[in-house]
């Protein structure tokens, strides 16, 4: 099945939840807070920013984004991402990070993450970005 990339802007999808309860019983609530900045009424919106869902079929699958950075607001940052554990190590996170990142780089701006794993930085690292454990990153991209 084919992973469908789709921007959010107003909505949140629906099954959201199910990938928030899924991170929590792993031990994150960075969906949880993504849910929860929703809420509250943060979109994405500002100049560089973008939440993306992917999808196969009528399933979430993933969810990630791209915000200004809070410790450098001339920054954009990757964060909340996370991909449904089923559908870890078949590609899917690699194509929402690849979506975000293209998007970001046009932005030509600094860019950051926080790898919030002990196996994340080997993957936010084949994309290109390399340690740098300031403000609260972990890793910035670095262009070639």
């Amino acid at each position: 099945m084919t992973l469908v990339l789709q921007r959010i802007e107003d909505i949140l999808p629906v099954d959201v939840n199910d990938l928030e309860l899924l991170a929590q019983q792993e031990g994150f609530s960075h969906v949880a807070r993504l849910v929860a900045e929703w809420n509250d009424g943060f979109r994405f919106d500002r100049l560089g920013e973008m939440l993306m869902a992917g999808c196969q079929g009528d399933m979430l699958v993933a969810i990630g984004g791209v915000t200004i950075d809070p410790a450098h607001q001339d920054a954009l940052r990757m964060r909340r991402f996370y991909v449904h554990p089923d559908y870890r190590r078949q590609g899917i996170g690699r194509i929402l990070a690849k979506a975000l990142l293209d998007h970001a780089l046009s932005f030509h701006r600094p860019l950051f993450v926080h790898a919030g794993t002990a196996v994340a930085p080997v993957f936010w690292e084949s994309l290109g970005f390399s340690k740098h454990e300031q403000d609260g990153h972990t890793h910035q991209f670095k262009r070639v």
